[in-house]
C-alpha cells in the first residue's frame, strides 16, 4: 500500500506568545493515476457539489431521488470521515487540497496564527493567501491546463502564487439557488476550449437548518427534498448537453450534525484567564456562546491552570496537550496547532458567560470527534472513473483530491490521501500502481 503524505467576526490582532509544534514533513509527490480502464474519447470533466452538513443517514431515513439515483448509477460511502475538527472551513479545504489541517493550516473556522498575531477575519480573510496553505484542486489543475469553474468552495477567492481558477466568485451567501445552478450549467455551454474540466459549487441549506431547527427536524428534511432538486436539474443539465456520460459527479459534505440540549452546557469561563490566553473561539460577537471544542493559546500558569481546570470540570470534556491529541485529529500545525484541546462529548457543549453570546445553544451543532458517527459527512459520485452500483467502506475525506485529479488526467501534488483506498473507491481505475 502507498500512502502519500501530505462560525461569528473575529476580533482584532492578539499578540500572544504560543509554542510551535512539530509536524510531518509532505511525502514527495505520488505516482501520476492510472487512467480509467476504458477511458471514453472526450475529455473526462467533474463536477464538485458541497452539500454542507449532510450525514448519510439523512438518506436512508428520508426521500432523496437524485441522490439516490445517482449513488445507484456509481458509487456510496457507508460513511465518509471528516477531518478534525469537523467544521465547514477545515473539511471543504480539506476536500479541496488533500490535506489534513496539520498541513493546510485551516485548523478551525477563524483559526489564530499566532506568529501573525491574529485571528481570521471573515471580511478579509478569503482573500489572504497566508491562511490557505497546501494546493487546492483547481490550483493544480489550472497549473497543467484544464480550465476550472468555482462558485463558493472554500479557499477559491484566493490566488496561490499569482494562479486563480479561470472562473470564480466572492461568496454570496444570498444567491438564489437557481441563479447558481443556471450559472454553473451555463459554463458548460461555452465552446470545448473554455468549457471547464473541473467546476465546482457549493449549497449551505441542510446545515443551516440543521444549526437552528435540529438535526432531524421538519426543516431540515425540506432543506434535503430542496437540495436534492437543484442536484436533479444539473445531471439533466448535463445529460441535455452531452456531457453526462464523461463528467464524474461528485456529490461531498463537510460534516453532519448532532442535536444540543440546553441542560448539556458546561460553563468553562472561570478556567480560562482570556487576559492571558487566545482561544479563537470565545471571540467576537458570538464568543462566549455554547462550543463543541475549545482551542487555547499561550504558556505558564495561565495555560496550566487552564489544562487542570478543563481536566477536572467534568467528565464529558476531553483535554489534550499540544502534541498528545488523539492520531487521527491531526491538528498539530507547526504554528496554529492549539497549545491545549478540549472537546466535549457529542451533545454536549462548553461556554463562558463572560464574552456575550447566545445564553442557549441552537439545536444542531458540529465540530465533535471526527469519528463518531454524528459527525460522519456523505460521499456519492458517478461517472467514468467510478464503478457502477457499489457501496464502500468508509474513508477519509483527504482521499477525494486525487480521485479528482486521476478523472483530470493531472499530476497531483502531495497529500495526506491513500492511494490505496483511492483504487479500492474507484474499482481500480485510480490509485498509485501497485497499490493494495
Amino acid at each position: 500500500m502507498v500512502k502519500v503524505k501530505f462560525w461569528v467576526a473575529a476580533m482584532a490582532a492578539l499578540l500572544v506568545a504560543a509554542c510551535v509544534h512539530e509536524t510531518s514533513a509532505p511525502a514527495p509527490a505520488p505516482e501520476a493515476p492510472r487512467a480509467a480502464a476504458e477511458a471514453p474519447a472526450a475529455p473526462q470533466r467533474v463536477l464538485l457539489i458541497g452539500l454542507d452538513g449532510l450525514n448519510p443517514a439523512l438518506l436512508k431515513d428520508w426521500p432523496a431521488p437524485n441522490l439516490k439515483a445517482l449513488a445507484a448509477r456509481g458509487v456510496q460511502a457507508e460513511a465518509m470521515y471528516p477531518v478534525m475538527p469537523s467544521l465547514t472551513f477545515v473539511n471543504f479545504y480539506s476536500l479541496a487540497t488533500g490535506l489534513y489541517p496539520e498541513h493546510h493550516g485551516m485548523v478551525t473556522n477563524y483559526p489564530f496564527d499566532p506568529p501573525a498575531g491574529k485571528i481570521f477575519d471573515p471580511a478579509t480573510g478569503p482573500q489572504e493567501e497566508m491562511w490557505w496553505q497546501g494546493e487546492p484542486i483547481w490550483i493544480t489543475a489550472e497549473k497543467q491546463g484544464p480550465p476550472t469553474a468555482i462558485m463558493f468552495w472554500l479557499g477559491s477567492e484566493v490566488a496561490h502564487d499569482g494562479v486563480r481558477p479561470t472562473i470564480w466568485t466572492p461568496y454570496q451567501h444570498t444567491k438564489p439557488y437557481q441563479e447558481r445552478v443556471d450559472e454553473v450549467l451555463a459554463w458548460f455551454d461555452q465552446p470545448e476550449a473554455a468549457r471547464p474540466r473541473f467546476a465546482a459549487l457549493y449549497f449551505d441549506r441542510v446545515d443551516t437548518a440543521g444549526h437552528y431547527t435540529g438535526p432531524r427536524s421538519d426543516k431540515t428534511r425540506e432543506a434535503l427534498a430542496e437540495v436534492d432538486g437543484y442536484v436533479g436539474q444539473l445531471v439533466e443539465g448535463l445529460k441535455a448537453r452531452g456531457l453526462l456520460e464523461t463528467t464524474n459527479i461528485i456529490i461531498v459534505s463537510d460534516h453532519g450534525m448532532a442535536w444540543i440540549e440546553e441542560a448539556k452546557v458546561i460553563e468553562v469561563g472561570r478556567f480560562i484567564d482570556l487576559s492571558k490566553l487566545t482561544v479563537p473561539q470565545f471571540t467576537g460577537k458570538y464568543g462566549g456562546s455554547a462550543q463543541p471544542f475549545i482551542q487555547i493559546y499561550g504558556e505558564g500558569e495561565a495555560l496550566e491552570a487552564a489544562y487542570e481546570g478543563l481536566s477536572t470540570a467534568s467528565e464529558h470534556i476531553r483535554v489534550y496537550r499540544a502534541g498528545e491529541m488523539p492520531a487521527h485529529y491531526h491538528m498539530d500545525h507547526p504554528t496554529r496547532g492549539p497549545d491545549l484541546l478540549a472537546v466535549a462529548d457529542p451533545g454536549w457543549t462548553m461556554r463562558t458567560a463572560d464574552v456575550g453570546g447566545w445564553s442557549v445553544p441552537i439545536p444542531g451543532m458540529h465540530g465533535y470527534d471526527n469519528l463518531d458517527p454524528t459527525m460522519n459527512a456523505t460521499f456519492i459520485a458517478a461517472g467514468p472513473i467510478f464503478p457502477e452500483g457499489v457501496t464502500t467502506p468508509a474513508f477519509e475525506n483527504v482521499n477525494v483530491y486525487a480521485m479528482i485529479a486521476c478523472a483530470l488526467g493531472i499530476t497531483p501534488a502531495p497529500t495526506d490521501g491513500d492511494a490505496a483506498v483511492v483504487a479500492k473507491v474507484t474499482g481500480g481505475r485510480c490509485g498509485a500502481a501497485g497499490a493494495d
